[in-house]
């Protein structure tokens, strides 16, 4: 791989990297702190684990059930582990407004890691998360990690049934790059050079570069991930990373946390871009 400050990084074709566990990353620096508008406007602060909030969007297809049948039908399955070896899912606090239901899910993970003498050890770990399930808008939001959203897939489908994909973030993906003061990195797929692919570039501020839009232009790459900062309706300037493909995104906090309403206005950006493209129902 050979690489330039402002050149494109050529690949070969492999798929995007799904960036949502990158949650441990360090933020940059920030023009506003999320908690300080928090405290002054009185808005909800969603506090995170890690630097930022893992969010993975997926579209759902053939759910025939009511928000209040699945209310129902996830209280059948709380988290309830027998010790603490048991490695089960199960949900804690459900609700539902309207056609939209709000669900805690909780699930444990069988986890190897290698002592010094090159000997495997097994523990258990445990995640949560929160999934919103959008019944009017064909949509379902997971706020937590990858492991966290893939596992919620695979118990939503046996439990409701139907299916759910990633949702294509691209359109969203490119309203938001444009809209970037900083982009630090960004990935174009599709690329049709040659036997390139894809082609990456990385810098400072390199939204503007008239390579990055010839590769678009010319070579009809798309952006399928890229990182960058923004300014949120709150006012805050958070660092954003967007894999358009795998459907997920990493917003990264500022101070204590992450305003609702941030989290709320960019999922549906992205929701919005998707439908309109005909990602969704």
């Amino acid at each position: 791989m050979v690489q330039w400050k402002l050149r494109p990084v050529i690949l070969t074709q492999s798929p995007p990297r799904d960036e949502s566990d990158l949650s441990k990353r360090k933020t940059t620096s920030s023009k506003s702190d999320s908690g300080k508008i928090a405290a002054a406007k009185g808005a909800k602060l969603i506090a995170t684990r890690g630097m930022g909030m893992p969010i993975k969007l997926f579209r759902h297809e053939g759910v025939t059930m009511t928000a209040d049948q699945i209310v129902k039908a996830f209280k059948q399955y709380p988290y309830n582990p027998k010790s603490k070896t048991s490695i089960v899912a199960g949900f804690g606090k459900v609700t539902s407004s309207g056609e939209v239901v709000a669900a805690d899910f909780v699930s444990g993970f069988k986890v190897q890691v290698m002592t010094f003498e090159g000997a495997p050890v097994h523990y258990i770990s445990v995640d949560s998360g929160t999934a919103i399930i959008k019944l009017d808008r064909g949509t379902i939001e997971v706020r937590g990690s990858d492991r966290i959203a893939r596992k919620f897939r695979g118990v939503f489908e046996d439990v409701v049934g139907g299916k759910l994909s990633p949702l294509d973030l691209n359109g969203g993906t490119v309203k938001l790059y444009n809209s970037a003061t900083d982009v630090a990195s960004v990935l174009l797929i599709g690329v049709e050079k040659g036997n390139i692919t894809q082609a990456e570039f990385r810098g400072a501020g390199i939204q503007r570069e008239e390579d990055i839009g010839m590769y678009q232009r010319r070579y009809k790459g798309q952006i399928g991930r890229f990182r960058g900062t923004f300014a949120y309706p709150s006012g805050a300037f958070l660092t954003t990373t967007v894999n358009a493909e795998a459907g997920s995104l990493m917003v990264y906090r500022s101070g204590e946390g992450i305003l609702e309403k941030d989290l709320n206005w960019i999922v549906e950006l992205m929701e919005d871009a998707a439908l309109t493209h005909g990602q969704g129902n």
